[in-house]
């Protein structure tokens, strides 16, 4: 996923409103510490090793949370140099040997990736599988949820009243989590309902109010909104959806050509050594 996220901080990079005027090649520098720039290349590999953590932050949230990180990397390295450690030092060397093959790691699948899944891939992709996939009917309905069958009908009579008010209905009875909001359900398809439950909504003609449907969740009275041929989303909308599946698919084939290809042996019942370093002098 390394070559989406990039794409994704690429954008980032360009919505954010101090740095929207600047040209949008890597190296350029979004921040400097004591003279030395961090570019944006230095934030979208820093973005590997903490996407994980950024959670549900917005763009500029997540763009200073990266500057923050590498300035404080920046720091810290400086710090260690002053401090005496070299790079020939025995676990730094040890980490660099470990983050080499991470580099190349990452270099070797993301042109191989880049090589496999092109923008042409993506949307023959769309073309038949989206675009040329068989219809799908939906409705949308409301419903309202009590636990027995007496109340049920005493509230499918109240909505087939003149004038009912379904939506104030659902808010007073029904014990769903969809009842704060008039019981609608939006839009959906017969296999994202239990079956009884679905049966019954497609039945019904736009406006008529059903005859209390037991499901396991309790008594149903389902009221039709509107019945629509699924809709297919524009390309634009779900590209980046594919594109992530695709890479997905290439990256799990990827690793499987190169598993078959070496001699891969687990040893699993070795107790690893303790943690921190040299164990003498501790």
């Amino acid at each position: 996923m390394v070559l989406l996220r990039r794409f994704a901080l690429i954008l980032t990079f360009l919505s954010w409103p101090a740095l929207a005027q600047t040209p949008t090649d890597i190296d350029t520098a979004v921040a400097t510490v004591n003279g030395t720039p961090i570019t944006f290349h230095d934030l979208s590999m820093a973005e590997d090793e903490i996407y994980s953590v950024m959670g549900e932050m917005t763009s500029q949230q997540r763009l200073e949370a990266l500057v923050g990180y590498v300035v404080n990397r920046q720091l810290a390295a400086t710090a260690a140099t002053a401090a005496g450690i070299r790079d020939d030092d025995p676990e730094v060397m040890k980490r660099i040997a470990f983050y080499k093959k991470k580099a190349l790691q990452d270099v070797y699948i993301g042109r191989t990736l880049a090589e496999r899944v092109s923008p042409s891939d993506v949307r023959a992709y769309y073309d038949k599988e989206v675009a040329s996939a068989e219809p799908v009917e939906e409705v949308r309905a409301r419903h309202i949820l009590v636990p027995d069958e007496a109340k049920a009908i005493e509230v499918a009579k109240k909505a087939r009243a003149k004038n009912a008010d379904f939506a104030a209905l659902a808010q007073e009875y029904s014990t769903g989590p969809s009842g704060p909001s008039g019981g609608d359900l939006g839009y959906f398809a017969a296999d994202q309902m239990v079956e009884e439950f679905s049966a019954a909504a497609f039945k019904l003609k736009i406006g008529a109010v059903s005859d209390p449907v037991k499901s396991q969740f309790g008594w149903h009275v389902i009221k039709l909104e509107d019945k629509r041929t699924r809709p297919v989303p524009p390309f634009e909308e779900i590209e980046m959806q594919i594109t992530e599946y695709l890479i997905g698919e290439a990256q799990r084939a990827l690793y499987s050509e190169l598993r078959e290809n070496a001699n891969v042996e687990l040893i699993i019942n070795q107790t690893p050594p303790a943690s921190g370093g040299n164990q003498k002098g501790n």
